[in-house]
């Protein structure tokens, strides 16, 4: 079996080449996608963030928020980083939401 430049192309982008999107467009946006719907999307994230790390032995707590958020306010997305056994990683409330404040990071995964 052999693979041409093109169906590697439609693999990656979800494109059926000039007909269906310009070179342009390619590489100015880039593009990651259904592979089986064809309806490709991107990823877009511009805002700088507030970070706050803490770390211990094992472990490495990370917030982080829109800039000038303060520790206090509830608007952070906190991370949990346990490196005790392999490294295993964690969201407080089990989901990325900015939604907690990080005066006390370990409290939010008690």
């Amino acid at each position: 079996m052999s693979i041409t430049t093109i169906d590697t192309h439609k693999l990656l982008f979800g494109k059926k080449g000039i007909q269906d999107g310009n070179v342009i467009d390619m590489a100015e946006h880039g593009r990651a996608g259904g592979i089986s719907t064809g309806q490709p999307f991107k990823f877009v994230d511009g805002v700088d963030y507030d970070l706050k790390l803490v770390e211990d032995e094992n472990t490495t707590y990370i917030g982080w928020a829109k800039p000038g958020t303060a520790e206090a306010t509830a608007a952070w997305k906190v991370m949990k980083m346990d490196g005790s056994s392999g490294l295993k990683i964690t969201w407080a409330g089990g989901a990325g939401k900015f939604s907690y404040a990080v005066t006390d990071m370990a409290s939010l995964f008690a």
